[in-house]
């Protein structure tokens, strides 16, 4: 049996349309329950990932997010506030950062609820699109946990960029909320619909490795998510067929590549790594591998099981093993 501060969590979030399944690692041992289940929608797997990501979001960025589930509430709005002066959301942060994700069962309605420090952060609207673009379709799906657990790689997210801006700095403030954050309604179990493209993209393979990851980002920004593109092996197909793919998730990609250093390809014999040259962390690679007709398509089976994030959506090999034929492209 692992220690606390040992177990990791894992979470099918950011790159490759959601299917690297990123690891994170608890700091110690909980001082606060981060999740409060009322209603039972969730597996103990469920809460231990949720846990175990916002215990990192505590870690790393101050943020004292908390999970109340309901069987049901006549103002969401209202049960929000009361909660999050009732439970001193925000007082773990030491900087008045909390936030505060109520989920009605059978109102199918969700609410952030967001404290005064980081009303600045995480406006109104963004907190909707989060709900609307990224929790929902997973609730749709009935995969509730893995959607609060989704919805925590866009919180990173902005953090860091609020970091990076200058909006959120360190300073010693009381937690509270004024009603800051959004509702939206979820539809639980109705039925998983991949969003589809917003305009034709040419998802065809490429005879170079470069132009079929091109073309992939060009996909994602389209808002394709197929899972049969002939841009991906058939094993990939066959995995995807099952992948929640929400559009918050391709725009973070799209976002995410559009910022990288220019891509190099390596080629060894009909496997091929494409990487960011100087990147900081952020920019996975991508492993391709070449068909029988020539053209190369992305292996996101590989990559999900040999890349890992951690909750700044930096990226590490899980270990030579799992890159089999494409290990050649990370020896030092």
């Amino acid at each position: 049996m692992e220690e606390p501060s040992q177990r990791r969590c894992h979470f099918a979030v950011i790159a490759a349309i959601g299917v690297l399944l990123s690891a994170c690692t608890q700091r110690g041992p909980e001082a606060v329950a981060f999740v409060d289940d009322r209603a039972g929608l969730l597996t103990p797997a469920d809460e231990s990932s949720i846990s175990g990501w916002h215990a990192a979001l505590l870690a790393q960025y101050g943020i004292d997010y908390r999970v109340l589930t309901v069987d049901s509430a006549d103002d969401l709005s209202a049960l929000a506030v009361r909660t999050f002066e009732s439970a001193e959301i925000g007082k773990q942060s030491g900087a008045g950062r909390g936030l505060l994700l109520v989920v009605d069962a059978s109102g199918e309605r969700v609410r952030l609820e967001v404290s005064r420090e980081l009303e600045a952060v995480f406006v109104d609207s963004f907190v909707a699109f989060v709900e609307r673009e990224q929790m929902a379709p997973f609730f749709a799906a009935g995969r509730i946990g893995d959607g609060i657990v989704a919805t925590g790689e866009l919180i990173a997210g902005r953090a860091d960029a609020a970091i990076a801006g200058g909006e959120l700095v360190g300073r010693a403030v009381e937690a509270s909320s004024a009603g800051a954050g959004a509702e939206s309604r979820t539809h639980a179990n109705s039925g998983y619909v991949r969003p589809q493209a917003m305009t034709a993209v040419d998802t065809r393979a490429r005879p170079a490795p470069l132009d079929t990851v091109a073309a992939y980002v060009a996909a994602m920004a389209a808002h394709d998510s197929s899972a049969d593109l002939d841009l991906y092996t058939a094993e990939t197909r066959q995995m995807l067929a099952s992948h929640v793919v929400t559009r918050a998730q391709m725009d973070n990609l799209v976002r995410t590549y559009r910022d990288c250093p220019a891509p190099r390809a390596r080629i060894e014999e009909d496997v091929a790594v494409v990487d960011h040259p100087g990147e900081s962390g952020s920019c996975a690679p991508w492993l391709l591998q070449r068909g029988a007709d020539g053209r190369w398509r992305l292996d996101l089976v590989t990559m999900q099981r040999a890349l890992r994030f951690d909750t700044r959506n930096h990226w590490q090999v899980a270990g030579p093993e799992a890159l089999g034929d494409f290990a050649f492209a990370f020896e030092r």
